[in-house]
């Protein structure tokens, strides 16, 4: 009887504790529960989560993710700035409206594929991320292509006020015709970001006596590519000049992104990379009009994902408009001339010189004269074959062309002599040629003196 009555007592302590554990499975986890879509999944990361996510897309990186806070006014002992020199790329802008008719109608047939392998149980994006997906519409208007944006306003104003506090004492208000000279390439970006940054540097009440200067056609000084036969010929119009891109893209680690973003909507045959690059392409400017919200269609990709497809623009640039070919450069003199010659003049005391100058143009530009300037120069060339190596590159366009991309310099006059800076994303950089970041008058004509002098355009455009 007393086995009897032990055996019962087993039995239903078994029974209790089967039915605790089954309670402890059914109770629900605190917080969100982001459950991938597929159950093997189970480890996927919802992009809603990310607290910090990936936000560099090359030149179509927004310009807050460069910019220099600190505009504190720059004090050098024994020195006062006496001319200030500016090229600086327009601000965030639409896409193409050729690019914005896709958009509009290529990519609601994505996500509409997307919703429809999510409910056949395919892909590892999180409940959220799909919802986020499914909310999703193309608002912009079509017939307001490469427009600047509201955020490309703002960047460009910031630039102006931020240059502005830092060389208060050269860079005075209000606006005085004689001593400023803006000047802008002919389109609505470039005029329109001139306009923010004048805003930014001489105020509300002063940014109607402002007169900006539009570029002459042709337009050897700000879009000297779109003249140069050459260049033309050698470079945009040749698609062997793009071999190690197309070799990128044709290797395991390109070709693995393509899989990896498959696999991620749930797609059983590999997508084209047409319509990778058209969920890219939305996520980038989704990230460039508004920089701090969230991107639905960023979601698709992984962190690595993003990194492969910004070397890719990286291999592009580099051969267009970098050190892959030396007309990318030889041709972008007159401005390398343009700076020069004004800060020779103020040196030698020749006739009375403007404080300032300012420049408005295009990535291509001033990547080019950027490059002429001797910067962002690696040891190595950017190659298909050797991403693993160049992870620290200095030629990376998140960094150094992004929207609002800019180099300038200020000539300064010091109780021993004259110093240049050269500042790039409102950061001083030390220049080639030069000891330190605040460089010697005579280092900085050793070194670009001869390129100025030599300075031959027609010629050196000629086929």
């Amino acid at each position: 009887m007393k086995k009897l009555f032990n055996l019962v007592i087993l039995t239903l302590f078994l029974v209790l504790f089967v039915q605790a554990g089954e309670h402890s499975k059914k109770s629900p986890i605190k917080g969100k529960n982001k459950t991938p879509i597929n159950k093997k999944q189970n480890q996927a990361v919802c992009y809603d989560d990310v607290n910090k996510p990936y936000v560099f897309f090359g030149t179509k990186t927004a310009y807050r993710w460069n910019r220099n806070k600190n505009d504190d006014e720059v004090t050098l002992p024994g020195c006062v700035a006496q001319q200030f020199w500016i090229l600086a790329r327009h601000g965030s802008r639409n896409p193409t409206t050729k690019d914005m008719i896709k958009l509009k109608s290529v990519l609601p047939l994505i996500q509409s594929e997307i919703m429809s392998n999510y409910k056949a149980g395919r892909g590892s994006l999180c409940k959220d991320d799909i919802k986020n997906l499914e909310k999703w519409k193309f608002h912009a208007d079509v017939d307001d292509g490469e427009l600047l944006v509201k955020e490309g306003f703002k960047e460009l104003k910031g630039i102006g006020e931020r240059f502005q506090h830092r060389f208060r004492t050269l860079l005075t208000r209000p606006f005085v015709n004689s001593s400023y000279i803006f000047q802008h390439t002919d389109t609505e970006r470039t005029n329109t970001s001139a306009w923010a940054f004048a805003k930014g540097m001489f105020g509300k009440k002063n940014i109607g006596d402002v007169f900006f200067q539009k570029s002459s056609t042709p337009d050897p000084l700000l879009r000297f590519d779109q003249v140069c036969d050459k260049w033309k010929k050698i470079v945009h119009a040749n698609s062997d000049a793009l071999i190690e891109r197309t070799l990128f893209e044709e290797s395991d680690d390109f070709l693995s992104m393509i899989q990896s973003v498959t696999h991620r909507v749930g797609f059983v045959s590999t997508l084209n990379f047409s319509d990778i690059n058209l969920m890219y392409t939305m996520c980038l400017f989704d990230k460039a009009w508004h920089p701090k919200k969230l991107s639905p269609w960023c979601a698709v990709f992984s962190k690595e994902d993003l990194k492969i497809l910004e070397y890719r623009e990286d291999i592009e640039f580099y051969y267009e408009n970098g050190y892959g070919f030396p007309i990318n450069y030889e041709q972008a003199c007159l401005p390398l001339k343009n700076v020069y010659d004004s800060f020779r003049r103020v040196v030698d005391n020749v006739s009375s010189n403007p404080k300032g100058k300012f420049y408005f143009t295009h990535t291509g530009t001033v990547l080019k004269v950027m490059t002429r300037f001797g910067l962002f120069k690696d040891a190595m060339p950017v190659k298909h074959s050797n991403r693993e190596l160049m992870k620290h590159r200095e030629w990376r366009t998140s960094l150094i062309s992004s929207f609002g991309t800019h180099l300038a310099l200020v000539l300064f006059n010091c109780t021993d002599g004259h110093y240049v800076t050269a500042y790039v994303q409102e950061r001083p950089i030390k220049l080639p040629g030069c000891m330190n970041e605040l460089c010697k008058f005579s280092d900085f004509s050793a070194q670009y003196e001869p390129l100025a002098t030599s300075c031959d355009f027609e010629e050196t455009c000629r086929m």
